[in-house]
């Protein structure tokens, strides 16, 4: 009895592996069509150097972790804002703000809990 249940893991085990990215053929989501035939998984159809630039490209442009998320490399990417001022302006900006520390509608951070306030109802 034990040698049987054995032999039927051993089967099960051995069916069940045969759907592996090596194989052209792998278990379906859908449970009624049972296997699915995919030809791009026969061989390697890609070169290890066509691959190794397409990554440095896909480095280049940004979009390599979309790629890795599983994206298409098509994926629309928002590019990041331009930059108007320089280092040196917003140090600027900064030190003005320090100075004067109202905003042009009159408000003044207090800081803590009373956050922003009118700079005319200040006493």
């Amino acid at each position: 009895m034990k040698v049987r249940t054995v032999l039927i893991i051993a089967s099960l085990a051995a069916a069940t592996t045969s759907s592996f990215a090596s194989s052209a053929y792998h278990a379906s989501s859908v449970q009624e069509e049972g296997s699915v035939f995919k030809p791009d998984h026969l061989g390697n159809m890609v070169s290890r150097e066509s691959v190794q630039s397409a990554v440095l490209a896909a480095q280049k442009d940004g979009s390599l972790p979309w790629i890795g998320r599983g994206y298409p490399a098509s994926y629309p990417l928002v590019k990041g804002p331009t930059l108007t001022k320089t280092r040196d302006q917003v140090l600027q900006e900064l030190q003005a703000a320090k100075r004067a520390p109202v905003t042009a509608d009159g408000m003044r951070d207090m800081g803590g809990e009373a956050g922003w306030v009118n700079a005319t109802q200040l006493p």
